[in-house]
């Protein structure tokens, strides 16, 4: 798309002088043969998510056009040691619709760095869509604040220039817990001290904060106690009725699972996340 630009100059006479006078500067926008917009359905993106892309290419001409390739780069960016890494993998399926019209699956040719989709034709005044899934995958970058900028570049032989459009999601700030709980010993008989083991994880690239345990025992351990990491927790910052626990209780304990940690592999570029841990023991006598 381009601007276009004119302004006109005009000389006249009146007895023996000579005027001037210049117009305004009229514009006009040319439009391109062809225009394409690249948009995500997703805002932003998790580990091991599936990002929806929707590529829009709009024929502007008054001419039929051909053999229109598409080739998204899929987020490819360079290392500072040079290495080209490609945080996407292309997830094996598309779809084509045509002015709103679904046409039918379109085949996506994935190489190392970067998916290619062929459109044979496309009318005068009409705009074909197309809709794929992508992959977050061990190059994908997790720590607040990142993003995966991902272009697409139209070609075809009756358009000189190449048209591009970039999309940009964010990396989701965010805690993923998960939690194991354990008995030892095992087998345990009445009258002996049993341990309670919960292991607290995050995998997420955000600490989990006011983070409350509840648990009913059955059969109720008598005369407990609690830990946090190693930790002895106060019975006063704790509920212990019934056979519920309840921790912590009340403003003056908190207890927060660590935020994972998120390593980029300088030469590679691979990701490896470590989750957060937090582990509590509850220990009773049965």
């Amino acid at each position: 798309m381009a601007q276009i630009t004119n302004q006109a100059n005009l000389t006249f006479r009146y007895g023996s002088a000579v005027g001037n006078a210049v117009s305004n500067i009229a514009t006009a926008t040319l439009l391109d043969p062809l225009s394409v917009e690249k948009t995500s359905v997703d805002e932003t993106y998790r580990a091991d998510d599936r990002l929806t892309y929707v590529l829009s290419v709009q024929n502007n001409g008054n001419a039929t056009v051909t053999g229109i390739n598409l080739v998204d780069d899929l987020g490819t960016f360079t290392l500072a040691n040079g290495t080209t890494v490609t945080p996407l993998t292309y997830g094996d399926a598309a779809a084509l619709y045509i002015n709103g019209e679904y046409a039918g699956p379109i085949t996506g040719t994935e190489t190392l760095n970067s998916v290619t989709f062929t459109i044979p034709s496309l009318a005068p005044g009409a705009n074909a869509l197309i809709i794929y899934q992508a992959v977050i995958n061990e190059y994908s970058p997790l720590l607040s604040g990142s993003s995966i900028v991902n272009t697409v570049t139209v070609t075809a032989p009756s358009v000189g220039t190449p048209i591009t459009d970039t999309n940009t999601v964010t990396a989701e700030d965010y805690a993923d817990i998960t939690i194991q709980k354990e008995m030892s010993p095992d087998p345990v008989s009445d009258g002996d001290r049993l341990t309670y083991t919960f292991t607290i994880t995050n995998t997420g690239n955000t600490p989990a904060t006011g983070v409350v345990l509840t648990d009913a025992f059955n059969p109720a351990p008598t005369n407990i106690t609690v830990t946090v990491n190693g930790q002895p927790v106060p019975a006063t910052d704790y509920t212990y009725e019934g056979g519920l626990l309840t921790l912590p209780t009340g403003p003056s304990y908190e207890i927060t699972v660590p935020a994972a940690t998120v390593t980029e592999n300088p030469d590679t570029g691979e990701i490896t996340v470590v989750p957060g841990t937090l582990v509590i023991t509850v220990e009773g006598t049965l």
